[in-house]
């Protein structure tokens, strides 16, 4: 078994699952973030051992040399040659913002014996058996037409499913539907809806709470900036037909909104904007997406460019 470990994941929990299952037999365990430490100062402080050497666990959150386009040569370099004399007893884990595996900062990492570890792809039949396992630990009981149900009111983010579910359990371990709809305050799709509304309608007073909420629920950054640009295009098209008198009901055909209300919406939205600020709004949002896949922080990239609009 490798003790470097690459770990891609876009849920806390299962992160953290993984995690403790590598080092449940470390007494030492240290844990460092990227974003406030420099990575020479982690290896020295790394390199030090105790008395009795007994073993070392060091995780590491929010690496990016594993993917994009940038090579962070010296990082690279100093980080192969620690890694290249770690003792056998130490284990060494980095969370990843994302992993690319023909990068050859990757390669290298890889040839001296590292593992990558992509919990993005579990299998659903993993899945459930993670989420089995929990509700046994915790001896919660729900039944699978219940377990469904708020599994789809969080869409499928198995963060927040175990947030409820906790939340839940504190009131009854044996959860039903009706304990669901009385208990269960958490709706992704009106999360999102009211953060996508904020941003549109320029609230900010609600814009960067609504995004935290969503962040931590394990919300990808990329899932939120695609939201953006979807709806920034439909307001785009929407004005568009405005400006060239179009009815609404001939906008619900060619939009495929369901909808009127929505439409509603849009409309009032789209009078903030003028036809050039909404195509420079998505191309903006266009390279947020690009910055972010080629190693820029998601969560300050994105931010950065809400205050901007």
């Amino acid at each position: 078994m490798s003790n470097i470990h690459l770990i891609k994941s876009n849920s806390y929990h299962l992160t953290d699952l993984f995690i403790n299952n590598l080092i449940k037999d470390y007494k030492d365990i240290s844990k460092y973030d990227l974003e406030e430490v420099e990575l020479n100062d982690i290896i020295t402080d790394a390199s030090y051992y105790g008395l009795f050497n007994e073993g070392k666990a060091i995780i590491i959150n929010n690496v990016k040399y594993f993917a994009g386009k940038f090579l962070y040569e010296d990082e690279m370099n100093t980080l192969c040659d620690y890694l290249s004399k770690i003792d056998s007893k130490d284990i060494i884990i980095f969370v990843c913002n994302d992993i690319t595996s023909t990068k050859e900062n990757t390669k290298r990492v890889l040839s001296i014996g590292g593992e990558i570890n992509d919990l993005t792809k579990l299998s659903d039949e993993e899945i459930d058996k993670i989420i089995n396992d929990y509700l046994n630990d915790n001896k919660i009981k729900i039944d699978k037409n219940s377990l469904d149900v708020l599994y789809k009111r969080v869409n499928n983010n198995i963060d927040i499913l175990f947030s409820e579910l906790n939340k839940i359990s504190l009131v009854s371990k044996n959860i039903t539907i009706d304990d669901i709809n009385k208990y269960c305050s958490y709706n992704f799709e009106d999360v999102t809806f009211d953060f996508s509304n904020a941003v549109i309608s320029k609230d900010f007073n609600n814009v960067f709470e609504l995004l935290d909420k969503l962040i931590d629920a394990g919300v990808e950054v990329p899932s939120i900036v695609g939201l953006l640009a979807s709806n920034y295009s439909l307001i785009y098209l929407v004005k568009d037909c405005l400006n060239h008198n179009i009815s609404d009901e001939e906008i619900l055909n060619i939009t495929k909104m369901k909808s009127s209300g929505r439409l509603y919406h849009l409309k009032k939205n789209s009078r903030i904007y003028t036809l050039d600020e909404l195509k420079d709004i998505i191309i903006g949002l266009a390279s947020v997406d690009l910055k972010i896949k080629t190693g820029s922080n998601p969560v300050y990239t994105l931010k950065e460019f809400l205050l901007s609009i």
